[in-house]
This record gives structure tokens, C-alpha cells and sequence, in this order.
């Protein structure tokens, strides 16, 4: 292959990928609500961290909602077990609180997925209670907005090439 022929290739090549990649744009306006409901598990603070690592693990969820009374007081995640918990000489039966982080962000339901995402990376987390008239009502998670992108644009996502101009020397499987 020439390299005019390589240069028009790669151009065809980024052209079908700025035409599927513009089509899911109007995700950005889709309202997080519109995601699947999310089972949100709550706590009280004084939980036990080990009450509340074998609640995570049975609800197979990444993060539970700590509360004092009903307030909500912090979060506890995957990452603050892997981060202060994991490696260190911890008693499981102390308070959840002493190793739950603060609510770095919340939403409101007519929340955007483009307002979701901006807040996750300015605010540096991955789950996000969703408050209406100061009560959560949901939480929206990284895990959350990547399953909702996937199935809603399955082209889209799942069959784009890591370099869209590579010609491959064998049929998939092949």
C-alpha cells in the first residue's frame, strides 16, 4: 500500500470513528435518572467495620452510605477499605465512621450523565448520593455511567479498534 493510499485509509478510518463517536453525544444531556436503579445500602456510623466489610461483600456492592441518625454522615468504598483499612494492624470491630470519607459531591435527579461525570473527576469519587429535598434517593457510580453507555450505544463501544486505522493480518478467531 502506497503511502497516498495509507494517508486516504487513515482519513476513511478516522471519519467512521468521528461519525460513531459524535452519535452518543447527546448522552451528555441524558438525565441520570434514566439509569438503572441502584440498590443503596446504609449504615449507621457506629457499625462495625467488620459488620460493615461482610454487608459489602453480601450485597456485592462497591460502597455503602454512613449515617448518623438521619443524616447522612460519609461514605464508605472499596477504595477506603484498599486504602486505610487493607495492610494495617485495624481492630474490625471499630466504628466504620473512623474510616468512612466525606461526601465529596452529591446530585440532584435531573442531574445530567455529563454532570455526573464532571463531578466525579473534579471531585475526585466514583460514587454519588443522588439528594432530593436533603434525602438521598439513589447514588450513581463510575460502574454505573460505563454499563449505561455500553448497552445504550453497544456499536458504538464495543466494536471500535484500539488504533480505528489498523488493518488486521487475520479474521477475528482467526
Amino acid at each position: 500500500m502506497s503511502s497516498e493510499q495509507n494517508a486516504a485509509e487513515q482519513k476513511r478510518a478516522a471519519r467512521r470513528v468521528e461519525d460513531k463517536t459524535d452519535a452518543p453525544r447527546g448522552v451528555r444531556s441524558d438525565e441520570i435518572k434514566n439509569l438503572p436503579p441502584r440498590n443503596i445500602t446504609r449504615v449507621k456510623h457506629t457499625a462495625s467495620l467488620g459488620e460493615v466489610v461482610q454487608l459489602m461483600k453480601a450485597k456485592e456492592t462497591d460502597a455503602v452510605l454512613v449515617y448518623e441518625g438521619e443524616r447522612l454522615a460519609g461514605i464508605f468504598t472499596e477504595r477506603d477499605f484498599l486504602v486505610k483499612v487493607s495492610g494495617e494492624a485495624v481492630d474490625g470491630g471499630e466504628p466504620v465512621a473512623r474510616f468512612m470519607s466525606a461526601v465529596g459531591c452529591t446530585l440532584a435527579p435531573g442531574a445530567t450523565l455529563g454532570d455526573a461525570v464532571r463531578a466525579m473527576n473534579e471531585a475526585g469519587c466514583r460514587t454519588i448520593p443522588i439528594l432530593e429535598d436533603g434525602s438521598v434517593v439513589g447514588a450513581v457510580s463510575v460502574l454505573d455511567v460505563i454499563t449505561y453507555l455500553a448497552e445504550s450505544y453497544p456499536k458504538e463501544t464495543m466494536n471500535l479498534p484500539p488504533v480505528p486505522a489498523q488493518v488486521m493480518d487475520t479474521p477475528e478467531g482467526g
